[in-house]
């Protein structure tokens, strides 16, 4: 099953807490600038209601030695914040030279990485847009062309990668061990960051094989699953493969369970 990505936003994001006329004021101020003009005009939604905080404080110092001022306009800040995409995140640290800025974006990138990885439902299922986004905040990468031995080894990864996780796709681990066909690897030295790209089958509801999926994901070095997602076609499309929808049956328990017997007893024989 496809699912394109939904074009129209609907989030609601939190309205400035303070007057109107200030916030017009601001905007007004800085949009005269043609640099941030082009700054505002080319950010993703989420961006744009961050940066009109932005505007407002830098006009409304005076909002430093207030107190009670200064907890409204944080609040109204981080509420912007968690409605944000990676991408738009990911948009301000790109975009802004300020430091402390990049430092502060980063940093709210890092923690939604480490977040995921003690989600307590576990489930690290993302969009294309937010899967890419987190892996651009990760720098550079080199790409290897592995031996066929190597890129066994690297799908057998999947398998310590989905055990520490309580994430739904490790129901489906054994699918993967056995039907996925390696065709990208990258590794993003600074967090020493693994990004594989598989085609792979899960089984239906008849314990078959399903049409071949594409799918990328990504862990660390202590293989903690950072996400995974399923791209289709060109652009930010995902899809959900019809088989991870429905919960385990009874065929699929039985065949995954001879998968696995088959697996360890390959690897008893040294195969």
């Amino acid at each position: 099953m496809i699912r394109q990505e939904a074009k129209k936003d609907e989030r609601q994001f939190p309205k400035c807490p303070f007057a109107a006329e200030t916030l017009t004021a601001a905007l007004d101020e800085f949009l005269a600038n043609p640099g941030w003009k082009r700054i505002y005009d080319d950010a993703p939604t989420g961006a744009k209601r961050r940066l009109e905080t932005m505007f407002w404080f830098s006009k409304n110092e005076a909002t430093r030695r207030d107190t009670e001022t200064f907890m409204q306009y944080r609040k109204w800040r981080e509420s912007v914040e968690r409605s944000m995409t990676d991408e738009e995140l990911l948009y301000m640290f790109k975009t802004l030279d300020n430091p402390a800025a990049k430092e502060h974006f980063a940093a709210l990138l890092k923690g939604r990485r480490e977040h995921r990885h003690v989600n307590a439902s576990g489930n690290a299922l993302m969009s294309c847009r937010d899967f890419f986004a987190m892996l651009d905040a990760e720098g550079e990468f080199n790409s290897f062309d592995y031996d066929d031995e190597t890129k066994r080894s690297i799908i057998g990864d999947f398998l310590p990668v989905l055990n520490g996780t309580s994430d739904p796709l490790k129901t489906h681990v054994e699918d993967i061990l056995a039907t996925a066909t390696l065709k990208e690897v990258r590794v993003y030295s600074k967090n020493e960051v693994m990004y594989v790209r598989v085609v792979v089958r899960f089984l239906s509801e008849t314990a078959e094989w399903s049409e071949p999926y594409q799918m990328v994901a990504a862990w660390g070095c202590f293989n903690e699953l950072m996400g995974y997602a399923f791209p289709v076609g060109k652009g930010w499309r995902s899809e959900l493969p019809i088989e991870l929808e429905n919960p385990e049956n009874e065929l699929q328990r039985e065949k995954r369970m001879a998968l696995r017997a088959m697996r360890i007893s390959a690897m008893g024989n040294g195969k």
